[in-house]
C-alpha cells in the first residue's frame, strides 16, 4: 500500500475507533442481532443435540448432547460408537462419567472434576447464557482491542479477561455486529455458521473450530430446544455405588 493509501485509510478509522471504543454500545447492539433482550433474558434451559465431525476422515464422529440450566448447570454427553463419556456439573460440583454401552458387565468409571475442569465447564455453561456479556460476578472484565480484519470482515475487538488471566478475544462485525469469530487462550477459534431462530434467538446451524488456521472439527446441530421442561434428577451427581 502506498503512503497516501495508508493516510487514507488512518483517516478513515479515526471516527470509527472513536465510535466503536465504547464496548457497551458494541454489545448491545451484538445481543440485538441474537435476539431481543427480552427473549435472551427469559432463557432459562438449552437443549442442543448434533453431530461432531472430524476434518481428518479417518477419525470416527460422534453424537453430542448438551442439556443446560441457568445459572451454571450442565450435561453433555458425547457418544462415539458404544462409548460414552458424560461430564455433569451442578454448581460448585462436577464429574465425568465413562460408560461401555455394549458390555453390561462393565462398570461406568466416574470421577470427581479436578477445579480447572469444573471451571472450564462453568465457563462454558454461563457463555450459553451471557450472550456476550462479561460474567461480572467472578472478575470477568471487557476491554476494547481495536479495529481487526477478521475471516475478510473489519470487526471491533474485544478482549474478555479474568483475573487469573484466563481470557476471550471476540470479533464482531463492524457493518452489522453479528459475532464472527472467538478465540480461546488456548488459540482455539470457534466461527458460527449459518442461522436458524428459535424462541425468538439466533442460532448457528453449525459451528466450525479452528488452530493455527487448521480446522480441527465441526459441531453440526441438528436440535435446539429453548425453556423445555427437563427430566428430573438430569443434573444430579450419582454415587459411586449408582454407576456400577
Amino acid at each position: 500500500m502506498n503512503l497516501l493509501g495508508s493516510i487514507c485509510v488512518c483517516v478513515l478509522l479515526v471516527p470509527l475507533c472513536a465510535n466503536g471504543s465504547d464496548v457497551d454500545t458494541i454489545i448491545e447492539r451484538a445481543r440485538a442481532s441474537v435476539g431481543s433482550e427480552t427473549a435472551l433474558n427469559r432463557l432459562v434451559t438449552l437443549q442442543l443435540s448434533g453431530w461432531i465431525e472430524p476434518t481428518d476422515s479417518q477419525l470416527t464422529g460422534a453424537a453430542i448432547l448438551i442439556i443446560a440450566r441457568k445459572p451454571c448447570s450442565q450435561r453433555m454427553e458425547v457418544k462415539i460408537n458404544d462409548l460414552v463419556e458424560t461430564t455433569i456439573l451442578s454448581g460448585g460440583s462436577g464429574c465425568i462419567i465413562r460408560s461401555n454401552l455394549s458390555d453390561a458387565d462393565t462398570r461406568s468409571q466416574m470421577r470427581v472434576m479436578s477445579e480447572a475442569e469444573r471451571q472450564r465447564v462453568a465457563f462454558s455453561t454461563r457463555q450459553l447464557f451471557n450472550f456476550y456479556m462479561a460474567d461480572v460476578h467472578n472478575g470477568e472484565r471487557i476491554r476494547y482491542g481495536g479495529i481487526e480484519q477478521r475471516r475478510g470482515l473489519r470487526c471491533h475487538k474485544l478482549l474478555y479477561a479474568y483475573p487469573d488471566e484466563r481470557f476471550t478475544t471476540r470479533y464482531f462485525a463492524l457493518n452489522d455486529h453479528a459475532l464472527i469469530s472467538t478465540v480461546t487462550d488456548q488459540g482455539v477459534e470457534s466461527v458460527e455458521i449459518g442461522a436458524r431462530v428459535v424462541a425468538g434467538i439466533k442460532f448457528p446451524h453449525r459451528i466450525e473450530y479452528y488452530q493455527n488456521n487448521t480446522m480441527l472439527h465441526t459441531i453440526v446441530l441438528n436440535t435446539i430446544e429453548v425453556n423445555q421442561p427437563l427430566q428430573r434428577g438430569i443434573f444430579t451427581i450419582p454415587t459411586s455405588d449408582s454407576t456400577k
